[in-house]
């Protein structure tokens, strides 16, 4: 037992998470070369398929996988996206729903973004949650913040696990933040004793016509969409995009919240390069993303970036990988009564 399929399985932080879980990661499917070698280069005993989820014949996995893991491409349900929903072609939900069907594994665990859960995404989310009811599970979803499992950064993730009928499934206590037992980790702890890496030559440029917010951290004074992150909180979300101005940035002296008291007080907009700030660094953002520092990335240092925007955070991972292997070896599951879809909502 304990055997799982990843799928869409970019760089392998959900591959990652499940492994320090306890799973033991048979197979790893991923149709980009570059973020299939990078997961070979940190787990080789994993067997890497670059392939194209469509064109896999799941069955040839039954009865050897106990776990269907896996992010399906979410840019049809991304708030930052065209929000096309189930018009988009990158929409593979129903491929993963088509491996659970072919696989037949004892449990499955689905991620996605927060936004499928919106309002206008609901009936297409409520459809998949039916039919992998019928498939013969127990579903429960919930929208879980990685800040609040350790990870030093703010990330809204929707998980959807399947279990056997009748057997018991809590998702995983918040450990840090307000509902922990813990302070939230901050990006300066986080980026206490970084290694070195390569700077990020996109220069910090004030924006010649900025929009003033309430917090310094969350109005558009300076140009590009990275954005400055408050150095005693989590991070924002890493965005797949980073690499050039979409990176965010660091401001250990304090320069942009001086520059925003500036603006509140009256003062004219200015202009120029910050030099004080910079850009995140790709082992920054691997270590807001909660990877390792030995973890590394294949390929051109844009697509560094973009595999760990891509990535579900390991310590996130681990903490719902946990949560599903201990629901399978807890208690014997009951014959099922009737079909029933479990939802948590948003906290």
């Amino acid at each position: 037992m304990n055997r799982a399929i990843d799928l869409f399985a970019g760089a392998g932080g959900l591959s990652l998470g499940l492994k320090m879980a306890g799973w033991d990661v048979r197979v790893a499917v991923e149709y980009d070369a570059t973020a299939v070698e990078t997961h070979r280069k940190n787990m080789p005993e994993v067997l890497h398929v670059c392939d194209d989820v469509r064109d896999i014949d799941f069955t040839t996995y039954a009865s050897a996988i106990d776990l269907v893991a896996g992010g399906p491409p979410c840019q049809p349900f991304s708030v930052s996206g065209k929000q096309m929903g189930h018009l988009d072609v990158r929409d593979m939900v129903p491929e993963f729903i088509r491996a659970v069907r072919e696989i037949k594994p004892k449990a499955f665990l689905l991620e996605n973004v927060n936004g499928l859960t919106m309002a206008r995404f609901r009936p297409y989310l409520d459809a998949r949650l039916h039919e992998l009811e019928v498939l013969g599970y127990d579903v429960h979803w919930k929208v879980l913040n990685a800040a609040d499992y350790g990870v030093p950064q703010k990330r809204l993730r929707l998980f959807i696990v399947g279990v056997p009928p009748g057997t018991p499934f809590s998702f995983p206590s918040p450990t840090h933040g307000p509902h922990g037992s813990k302070k939230y980790q901050t990006v300066r702890q986080a980026l206490a004793d970084v290694p070195h890496d390569e700077p990020n030559r996109a220069k910090v440029v004030l924006a010649k016509n900025p929009i003033l917010r309430k917090s310094p951290y969350a109005g558009m004074l300076l140009n590009g969409k990275g954005r400055p992150l408050n150095m005693d909180a989590p991070s924002l979300t890493i965005p797949a995009t980073a690499g050039g101005n979409r990176t965010h940035i660091l401001d250990p002296e304090g320069i942009i919240r001086k520059y925003h008291d500036h603006l509140s007080n009256g003062g004219r907009p200015r202009s120029g390069t910050l030099n004080e700030c910079r850009r995140l660094t790709v082992r920054e953002s691997a270590r807001l993303q909660s990877f390792p520092d030995w973890f590394e990335f294949i390929g051109r240092r844009n697509q560094h970036y973009a595999q760990i925007g891509n990535a579900v955070p390991p310590d996130l991972a681990k903490m719902v990988g946990i949560a599903v292997l201990s629901s399978l070896n807890a208690v014997r599951p009951q014959k099922k009564r009737a079909p029933k879809i479990r939802t948590v909502e948003k906290t």
